[in-house]
């Protein structure tokens, strides 16, 4: 394929500093091309079709060659039968046989004597053709044969019922030569008859599917390569609106699809912008938190019992913040980040979900509730990751209004399945469409839209996956998340256990 590009392309992006890539553009294709090909098939199929029509075609045509042979014989009889003489002389004859076109003619007839003309005695006759008893497929076979196999000086003898007479039997004996050059002629003239039928319908189809298919395709390859050069300059494919078929479709889903990917680039621009703020502010976080934890580990020292007893967790909470901002940057830079995946003891890693859910939201009268009904004692993932998706739910839970969260955890098709239900005022329908994309499945006023995206990112690196089974909406049914976390690597306990509620 050539390529060719715009001199005015070419400063305008020295000038700009961008690397583009040449313009491509397509090479002529009136041979090669759809309509090219539309058109020789036409003309092959017409070729095909008319070629299969033939058959039967020549076979009538000799039918009606021989029937008009016979009739002129007839004729030639009831010529002599009108003459004074009853013996003709032998120039009336060789007049009546020429005007026949035959070397023999001979008639019978129930109620008349036989009567026979004839140019000489001892005719070779090569083929005979009795139309009495031979149909269409065995005239088209003659006249194949004529055609093909016709040797010079041979003789066709033809027998069959008079068309003026049905009771009168003609017998002629005719020159095959002549048979088949006409024969041969009438096949001329219907190939030449189908070629150009073949050739004008292949020309017609040529310029509809020109006008109707390849240069709609043709605007749409350009629009899709001028999109593929610069998918931000709104340049897209021009709407067929009139159209209702598979092309005008094809354009407008070119449209939606530039749409949507235009908004997709604008968002990772957004994106971008906002991993470079975080990572501008990641260093000087971590300062702060080691401070943090240098002060914490002074108050593990001090004599006061209620501080001392609340340093190891306050130094606990701010390591835990070390590492999600180190994880957060690492998330931006790199995108979802290598799960630590390590063997977790369930109980204790859901009992310390809920009391730190409890810590949160305990003093405000918020309740919440662990169910277990599980045969596993570990199972592996990332306990860090997963503890952030927990705890992402069950603080989005009571911030929307609950009073009354219940997490639940139990065994499933040889995985974990877990559900957070409430009783809070639900998830609004029209949030449901894009809820776990980000900035667009925030529920709140000033929520970014970025934990259940990060939420549903982290499941499924997992293998597993997360979905709303119920909105809550119609009060039927609790606000319900379910998330399946796949079997991966697992030990067993002994026996089960269930309804362990705990309040806040």
């Amino acid at each position: 394929m050539s390529t060719t590009e715009d001199p005015q392309e070419r400063s305008s992006d020295r000038d700009s500093g961008a690397a583009t890539s040449p313009r491509r553009t397509t090479p002529s294709r009136v041979l090669t091309g759809l309509s090219a090909r539309a058109l020789a098939l036409a003309v092959l199929f017409v070729l095909l079709a008319e070629a299969v029509l033939f058959v039967p075609s020549a076979g009538r045509w000799l039918e009606q060659e021989l029937n008009d042979r016979l009739s002129d014989g007839h004729l030639a009889v009831r010529t002599l039968e009108e003459l004074p003489s009853a013996m003709p002389n032998d120039r009336l004859t060789t007049e009546l046989l020429d005007h026949v076109d035959a070397g023999l003619v001979a008639f019978r007839s129930p109620d008349r004597p036989k009567l026979v003309l004839f140019r000489e005695p001892g005719l070779q006759v090569e083929r005979s053709i009795d139309l009495r008893e031979t149909g269409l497929l065995g005239l088209s076979l003659h006249a194949f044969q004529i055609m093909i196999g016709h040797q010079p000086g041979a003789m066709l003898r033809v027998v069959g019922l008079s068309p003026a007479d049905p009771n009168a039997e003609i017998e002629l004996v005719l020159d095959q030569a002549r048979i088949c050059l006409e024969l041969r002629s009438y096949t001329a003239r219907v190939a030449a008859l189908s070629l150009f039928i073949s050739l004008a319908t292949g020309l017609l189809l040529y310029l509809a599917l020109g006008w109707l298919i390849v240069r709609p395709v043709l605007r749409l390859t350009r629009a899709m390569r001028a999109f593929a050069d610069h998918p931000e300059i709104e340049q897209t494919a021009r709407r067929e609106s009139d159209r209702s078929d598979e092309i005008g479709d094809a354009f407008n889903q070119m449209q939606a699809m530039q749409e949507t990917v235009r908004a997709a680039l604008t968002q990772n621009r957004r994106l971008a912008s906002l991993g470079t703020g975080v990572a501008k502010i990641s260093h000087d976080l971590r300062n702060l938190l080691t401070t943090s934890l240098l002060i914490t580990d002074r108050m593990s020292a001090s004599k006061d019992e209620g501080v001392a007893k609340a340093a190891p967790r306050l130094a606990e909470s701010i390591e835990r913040a070390a590492t999600l901002t180190h994880t957060i940057v690492q998330h931006v830079r790199d995108g979802m980040p290598a799960l630590a995946v390590e063997t977790v003891v369930l109980k204790p890693f859901f009992g310390g979900v809920i009391d730190r859910i409890r810590q949160r939201w305990g003093p405000q009268g918020k309740v919440v509730s662990l169910v277990e009904d599980f045969d596993l004692s570990s199972l592996a993932f990332d306990p860090l990751q997963i503890e952030r998706v927990l705890i992402n739910l069950l603080d989005n839970s009571f911030e929307a209004g609950a009073d009354k969260v219940d997490l639940r955890a139990e065994a499933r098709d040889g995985g974990l399945t877990i559900r957070v239900q409430d009783d809070g005022a639900g998830v609004p329908d029209a949030a449901v469409p894009h809820l776990f994309d980000a900035f667009k499945g925030s529920t709140k006023r000033s929520g970014t839209g970025l934990g259940l995206h990060n939420a549903a990112e982290i499941i499924q690196a997992h293998g597993g996956s997360i979905e709303l089974l119920h909105t809550g909406q119609d009060g039927t049914e609790p606000t319900t998340f379910e998330i399946r976390l796949p079997e991966v690597r697992r030990g067993r306990s002994g026996s089960g256990n269930s309804g362990q509620p705990g309040e806040a």
